[in-house]
């Protein structure tokens, strides 16, 4: 289907975006439940990119990794919020929450946009939906 390896690519960079976004900020917090929280999330973006890049190579397309700007910035940034804050866990968490809500966004958007997709593309595309959901409501306790 044409639009199987668009949305495998958007899966790919938003799992990618997730995982380097808890890296970057997983050794802020001394919090262990909500450091588990966040190896969690990271395991379930992991599972999701290597499928997607599975898919992907599976049809023959070349993965695209976001370009090291766009990851330098969302660390950098992400760090300097966080060790700023009185209350780092808060911090994370609320950042997790906007991390997750835009991915969300994306996610529909690009659902509503491509339209019908091969059954696996359009299972890991819902499977990312429901753990941005997941982790959206995982992270609302520690705000």
């Amino acid at each position: 289907m044409e639009n199987d390896i668009p949305m495998l690519q958007e899966i790919r960079k938003s799992t990618q975006m997730g995982c380097y976004g808890i890296q970057s900020v997983i050794n802020e917090t001394t919090h262990r439940p909500f450091r588990n929280a966040l190896r969690s999330q990271y395991n379930e973006y992991e599972e999701i990119f290597n499928e997607a890049d599975r898919l992907l190579r599976q049809r023959g397309a070349t993965p695209k990794n976001i370009s090291p700007f766009a990851r330098y910035s969302s660390v950098m940034t992400s760090k300097m919020k966080v060790r700023a804050s009185t209350e780092p866990t808060a911090k994370i968490a609320e950042l997790m929450l906007q991390g997750n809500t835009k991915g969300m966004i994306k996610s529909m958007h690009s659902i509503r946009t491509m339209g019908v997709l091969d059954p696996k593309v359009s299972s890991l595309s819902s499977r990312l939906l429901q753990t941005e959901q997941a982790n959206i409501d995982q992270m609302k306790q520690y705000l």
